[in-house]
């Protein structure tokens, strides 16, 4: 079954395919994903077993960064717009961005600093519209 399974898969990869869009709002980036097929450990040796195969994924794998899912972001409405869109229209994802951001702003002291008292301005400003929200809230379940 699990042959039948891997067989499947492989044959996905001899589909014929359809020329792309010329009207694409984003042009898809193929490139990276044309070098994973070119290394796909099936191909180099088409006689190795799906444990084989499964083995060298998982070796590949271990050459990576770990990732952990986070909780949800929660981000002001017009930041969270143009950052989407700039992020899109970069080709990456806002989680990646922000990797690489903290990546560049923990190497430089001074600008870490910089960032870190924005974002403690931005956190006790969060805090005040929580309080208020509650305020609000409690006010108006009070007066019915």
């Amino acid at each position: 079954m699990s042959d039948n399974v891997l067989n499947q898969l492989r044959n996905k990869r001899n589909r014929p395919t359809v020329e792309p869009r010329q009207d694409a709002l984003v042009p898809k980036v193929q490139p990276q994903a044309q070098a994973l097929e070119q290394n796909s450990p099936q191909e180099a040796n088409p006689t190795a077993t799906p444990a084989d195969t499964i083995a060298e994924l998982i070796a590949e794998l271990e050459k990576y960064p770990e990732t952990r899912r986070h909780s949800a972001i929660v981000l002001e409405k017009d930041l969270d717009q143009e950052l989407t869109r700039f992020c899109k229209d970069k080709g990456i994802t806002v989680e990646v961005f922000l990797e690489a951001a903290w990546t560049f702003a923990s190497a430089d002291n001074a600008l870490l600093e910089k960032v870190t008292t924005e974002a403690k301005r931005r956190y006790d400003q969060r805090k005040r519209v929580g309080q208020i929200k509650r305020l609000i809230t409690m006010l108006s379940n009070s007066s019915k």
